[in-house]
Order: C-alpha cells, then structure tokens, then sequence
C-alpha cells in the first residue's frame, strides 16, 4: 500500500509505500539471489514511490547500467500504480559490506542513472545522471535534485532471509515550493537523518506515524492505492520480437522445431511452434520484399 499527498500548505509532497508481496512477487518470477532481490527490490519501491506524481497514462522507467556484477537493473512503473522490472544477473551474490548490510553498491558499481519519461507521445523524455553511491535511494535524490530541481529525499529498504522479502517499503520527500521558511526545510532533513533504516523503521512503525516523524507533526489528508506488479506482455508482442529477427536466427528455430521468447520484466516464457515459426518466416521473407 502507497499512502501519499502534501503537507506545509502544499509545499512539500510525499509518498511513503510498504510492498513486501511486490517485491516478493518478483523475487520468485525472476528467481532472485538474496542480492539481487535487495537491488531489485529497492528499484521497485523508488519507482512506486514516484507513480502518484505522473501524468495520465505516464509509464516512469529508473534504468541503472554499472560496472559491477548485476551490470544493470530496470524498474518501470505506470500512473494506475503498478511496477515491474528485471536486473541483467538475478544470481549475483558478494559479501556482505563493512556495515552487515548486502552489498547494492558493490553490485552497481558505478555508472548512469537513466530515467525515461513516456507520455505517449512519440519519443519519450530521457534524463540522465551518473550515479554518486550505487544505493539507489541517494541516486534517486541526486537525480530529482539535479535533473528536476526538486530537493529530494529517498529512503529504500528491504529485507530478505531463506524464507523470501520480509521487509520492503520506502519513503520519498520532495520540496515543490521553495519558498517554504527554511526553518521547516532543516527540520525535515534532520528528521530524515535521525531515522533508523528503513528496515528497521518499518519494523517500528506504521507509515502514517513515520511521516509524523519526518514533519513533527500529524499529516492531515493522505490518499491510498495498492501497488501491483504487473507485465503487460503477451504472445502478440512475442511474435513480433521474434520478427525483429533476421531470417537466418528464423531457420535456426525452425530447424529446431519451436521457438521460444522469454519477458525480461516478468520471465514469462511464450514458445511458438515450428508451423507458427514457418509462418513468421514468410511474413518476414514478404516484408523484405515489398
């Protein structure tokens, strides 16, 4: 559940989201290792958090690309409060870092922060930021403070043993006027900063009461909605993958007798008969044609 609205007469908007099916959820589609389930996972919760922020039928893409061993992690999430992803290696695993914790940065490793903004329009807005910690939530920040001008604050979490995600959620603070006194401004900052990790604030409280620790005060009006991961892929949109081919990788499955495309957002996986490949074949071999 994501609960969100504004606070200090509209100054300042929030989102805070607790998503432990969700993220479980992906952890069993894409058969995550304990820390790719964590890196995955925090994408997730940041993109959840922007979803009450976007524009009708907006899809919000956080694209990560580094040089460490997961090499890329992709989030997407869309206006009706939905997510999904997919990272480039579900079964990296390294130590865990100085701190205890699992180590996202060293996953990472550095690199971009990418975010792509479609409207539906013909070519989507893409933004770009090179990462500054490999955490997400401090990239997330760094990236609508820098690219957006809007001071932000991230905070990402989750939490994973041998039985899956038992913990997962966030919080995202943005100040959208900046005429608010400056004496409010240092009070969220050093509330934020005093929190404990999310992790453990979640374990503590409930997301109306951190939010109450986060503006010192009660917050008056916040909407709700669920937050689902879904995939809209499908045999159509595999079928025309498999167009996208060239007529040689076409006879390879054709010679194998069937032919298999596999979702990267969800691992469904959509296989298509050597009659059906038969049948692509001649579309393709027309189209190259006409």
């Amino acid at each position: 559940m994501i609960y969100y609205g504004t606070i200090f007469d509209h100054k300042v908007r929030f989102s805070i989201v607790r998503m432990k099916e969700v993220v479980e959820e992906a952890r069993k589609l894409h058969e995550l290792s304990y820390l790719a389930t964590v890196v995955l996972g925090r994408a997730l919760i940041g993109a959840a958090l922007v979803t009450p922020w976007l524009g009708e039928k907006e899809r919000w893409t956080l694209d990560i690309e580094g040089d460490g061993p997961i090499r890329r992690v992709v989030a997407q999430s869309t206006s009706e409060f939905t997510v999904r992803g997919y990272v480039a290696n579900p079964s990296v695993e390294l130590p865990l870092n100085e701190k205890g914790k699992f180590d996202v940065a060293g996953a990472i490793g550095k690199g971009v922060l990418r975010v792509i903004r479609d409207l539906g329009l013909k070519t989507p807005f893409v933004s770009q930021v090179p990462l500054v910690s490999g955490e997400i939530a401090e990239d997330l920040a760094y990236y609508f403070t820098v690219s957006e001008q809007i001071p932000s604050a991230f905070s990402l979490g989750v939490l994973v043993d041998t039985t899956g995600v038992k913990i997962a959620g966030g919080f995202a603070v943005q100040i959208i006027d900046k005429t608010l006194e400056n004496e409010k401004v240092e009070m969220i900052e050093k509330n934020i900063k005093n929190l404990p990790y999310v992790t453990k604030l979640f374990q503590e409280a409930e997301p109306l009461d951190v939010l109450e620790r986060i503006f010192g005060e009660k917050v008056g009006f916040v909407e709700m909605a669920e937050i689902t991961y879904r995939c809209d892929c499908s045999k159509e949109k595999a079928r025309e993958a498999l167009l996208v081919l060239d007529e040689n990788e076409l006879e390879d499955m054709i010679k194998e007798g069937k032919g298999e495309v596999i979702c990267k957002w969800c691992s469904r996986r959509y296989v298509f008969s050597e009659e059906e490949l038969r049948e692509l074949f001649k579309l393709k071999k027309g189209n190259s044609r006409s």
